[in-house]
């Protein structure tokens, strides 16, 4: 199937009726299945679709979407690169990633670009209605395939002690957490809360001997293991 094929309109919702969907993906059969996802009793109305990122800008400004629905491995760029071109070109238009790619450094990328939600093209359609609702409604949302792992050498039969560790935290030390499980460097952490890098390692340590973990790659995996990621992100 060609991944490049033309991109196609169709006439714009009535406003106030329906959330109006733009699909972004290079698989042709694949946006035609997603289009059926949506026929009958959703409130929700797709309005184009197309292949690449230079034709979902373009029917962007056109089309004026609600919702924005895109893989991030294009034909033309990466998804991430399209994600900050809409926020900026577009910045009404809720930004929803629906791809095959795991890797949770993914994650905190697109979220750090300004897309409202991450989902995997593994999701029933039930998750998709739902991810399309909350980041219409202006809501983020976090895949359960991703959220629901824990974190590496911990068995899922830990989750209260893991909640309990969670709630020791201080402020300060979450904010640091939410922060470097969103990917910024500890340069920037210390620039965000006007504090010196020295403390922000030492804020590092604390956490790993809090919550015995240590690797901040196990951190990252207990912050979205207990929610704390998604907890008011912070902004550059």
């Amino acid at each position: 199937m060609d991944s490049t094929a033309s991109p196609t309109r169709e006439v714009p919702a009535a406003p106030g009726r329906a959330s109006r969907i733009l699909l972004v993906d290079g698989q042709q059969i694949f946006r035609h299945a997603m289009r059926m996802l949506f026929v009958d009793g959703t409130a929700f109305n797709v309005v184009g679709e197309c292949g690449t990122a230079r034709a979902a800008l373009e029917l962007a400004d056109v089309l004026q979407p609600d919702v924005v629905i895109t893989e991030l491995q294009l034909p033309d760029t990466q998804g991430v690169e399209l994600i900050e071109q809409l926020r900026a070109r577009q910045p009404r238009a809720a930004i929803l990633v629906l791809t095959t790619l795991r890797a949770r450094e993914r994650v905190a990328a697109v979220r750090r670009a300004g897309a409202h939600g991450y989902l995997l093209k593994e999701c029933g359609r039930a998750e998709l209605l739902s991810a399309v609702r909350d980041v219409a409604a202006g809501r983020r949302y976090r895949t359960r395939a991703l959220s629901t792992r824990a974190p590496r050498g911990r068995a899922l039969r830990g989750g209260a002690q893991f909640g309990a560790q969670a709630a020791m935290l201080t402020e300060r030390q979450r904010t640091v957490l939410r922060s470097l499980a969103l990917g910024y460097r500890t340069r920037e952490i210390a620039q965000m809360l006007g504090v010196s890098v020295r403390a922000i390692y030492r804020q590092r340590e604390s956490l790993r001997n809090t919550l015995q973990l240590n690797s901040t790659a196990a951190l990252t995996r207990f912050a979205v293991y207990e929610g704390i990621a998604e907890d008011c992100p912070a902004e550059r």
